[in-house]
């Protein structure tokens, strides 16, 4: 009887470890992501369970038993579109390195107005609310120039791979 109990609860627990997660819009129109809904009528993500298919590999041409091998049959893909595709690569290498922590500092910056908010809504006197909304006024500004500065990183690592990967030959 217990491995029956626990056989099912082993089937409830990928159930139970999938979390909601809610889109919300600050004040000052930054956008956060919380397990919590930000208001009443907040409506969960659609997430996706699986990540994508990758591509499958490219086919090799098929080569025939009855004609010999010709040179055709085994020519690599033209230089173009091998630039093309480690222009690509090095696009995406570039923008996961530059908004991954980028992402991260402004995720902290956001915990950091979560916890301000909570104080502000609990402040004991208007001295202690003018002081804890000049440091959300802060830190509104730094997410800003955060995302500013990514963005202009980003651009000038795609300009790097595109001028890198299409002057060569």
């Amino acid at each position: 009887m217990p491995a029956i109990v626990l056989l099912i609860l082993l089937l409830l627990l990928p159930a139970a470890a999938s979390a909601q997660v809610y889109k919300c819009k600050g004040k000052s129109g930054e956008t956060a992501y919380s397990e919590h809904p930000c208001d009443a009528g907040a409506q969960p993500m659609k997430l996706r369970e699986e990540r994508p298919a990758t591509p499958p590999p490219p086919m090799e041409p098929a080569i025939q038993e009855t004609s010999p091998l010709r040179e055709s049959d085994t020519a690599p893909a033209p230089a173009a579109e091998l630039d093309r595709t480690a222009e690509r690569e090095c696009i995406a290498n570039a923008t996961a390195s530059i908004y991954g922590p980028s992402n991260d500092r402004v995720a902290t910056f956001q915990q950091q107005m979560a916890m301000l908010n909570e104080q502000l809504a609990n402040a004991p006197d208007a001295q202690r609310s003018q002081a804890l909304r000049a440091r959300m006024a802060n830190l509104r500004q730094a997410i800003g120039r955060e995302h500013a500065h990514a963005h202009e990183q980003v651009n000038a690592a795609r300009r790097r791979c595109v001028d890198q990967h299409r002057a060569m030959p």
